[in-house]
């Protein structure tokens, strides 16, 4: 790059923010004239201005010499659903184009984050995922991934990292052996006590006549207590006490009692009822079992069914950002269907290996349970 070019760009930063040069000098702590010298092309910032100069601005070093990234959020998408079929093809090839756009969008945090995303859901299915720390293939992949999550953490807004970033970072961490590193990653975000801020702020809407900004706040506010508490009840499932277990059924079954809010955390239904019917099969409660895997594989159906087929509740038309949209793109729509299969094989899998169905494998019942949970039916998987 040009210094005529690098000056242009330094000057026409500084007018797009309002600043004056002795403002610009002062913060980065030289002189007027220096400023000057770079803005006019006569000499170019030391390299270890560079990150200052574009904290300063709020861009990247790429962007301040020209190299800014111009990908939309569909491409970005396109380029994740791509990483996603070529992993499902051959692992190879994934990380092969994964490194490639990588290299190619290293400052595009929507591209960075989508390939991470895309690298780690495939660590859970690699040969060496069942070691601790991790081996083979799920140890390579992790690696990758956690490459590009910090890499998307340097890229957003400095000091307030994405959770979408530090979650699965964190147990990238604690499968490679870096348990406390991981903890301490997560741990300060962990709520102390209910947040009221979201209610206070809607209040000052309103008070001021904003009835759509209260609307939409509340909204956002709803939704996202509603996700954390369906996604407690999902972990505290396997370690609750059996009464305990009872009451979570009980609860994620009123939560969940239609598909609108199904779609919030299609997972919980599913989990609660297998944890529901483990429980009973150890206990040797063979009746008590059977009904909770017969409701296991209809929650299995509406876990599918939402992923196809997704319903959003009246309740949130304020905040399309956070509810599933439809989609005609035939790629979306694929992965869509295999993401289902996938549900559905992840459940027959843990009813044909874990010891405490043996008991229950010559039942009728079980047998037709099994049989329903495993129908691939490549068109619709959930038997709509």
């Amino acid at each position: 790059m040009s210094n005529l070019s690098l000056a242009n760009t330094l000057a026409s930063l500084r007018t797009a923010h309002g600043l004056t040069q002795e403002e610009v000098a002062n913060h980065l702590g030289i002189t007027k004239a220096a400023v000057s010298k770079w803005e006019c092309g006569q000499s170019m910032p030391d390299i270890s201005m560079l990150p200052l100069i574009a904290e300063l601005y709020g861009v990247s070093i790429d962007e301040l010499f020209g190299r800014a990234d111009d990908v939309t959020q569909d491409e970005a998408d396109a380029i994740y659903l791509k990483a996603l079929s070529l992993f499902g093809e051959d692992r190879a090839s994934g990380m092969d184009y994964v490194d490639a756009q990588a290299r190619q969008h290293w400052s595009w945090l929507p591209v960075v984050r989508l390939l991470a995303m895309a690298t780690f859901a495939q660590i859970a299915a690699s040969d060496g995922f069942e070691a601790r720390p991790l081996e083979g293939d799920a140890a390579t992949l992790a690696g990758a991934a956690e490459r590009l999550f910090r890499r998307a953490i340097d890229l957003g807004p400095q000091g307030v990292p994405s959770q979408t970033d530090i979650l699965p970072l964190a147990r990238i961490l604690q499968w490679t052996g870096r348990f406390d590193e991981a903890k301490a990653l997560v741990e300060h975000l962990a709520p102390a006590e209910p947040n009221l801020a979201a209610l206070s702020l809607a209040q000052l809407h309103l008070e001021e006549g904003q009835r759509d900004a209260a609307l939409e706040t509340l909204q956002r506010q709803l939704l996202v207590s509603l996700v954390e508490a369906m996604g407690a009840l999902t972990a505290l499932a396997p370690i609750a006490a059996d009464e305990q277990l009872e009451e979570i059924s009980a609860l994620a079954g009123r939560m969940q009692a239609s598909p609108e809010y199904v779609a919030l955390f299609p997972a919980l239904l599913p989990s609660v009822f297998y944890e529901s019917a483990k429980r009973s099969a150890e206990q040797g409660d063979a009746g008590e079992a059977l009904d909770a895997l017969t409701s296991l594989s209809e929650a299995v159906d509406g876990y599918c069914g939402i992923l196809l087929h997704p319903h959003n509740a009246l309740l949130f038309d304020r905040i399309p950002d956070l509810v599933w949209e439809e989609s005609g793109d035939q790629a979306v729509e694929a992965e869509r269907i295999k993401a289902a299969a996938i549900i559905r094989q992840t459940y027959a899998s843990k009813l044909a290996d874990e010891g405490c169905w043996d008991e229950l494998r010559g039942e009728p019942a079980f047998k037709a349970v099994l049989a329903h949970i495993e129908n691939k039916d490549a068109e619709d998987p959930c038997h709509e």
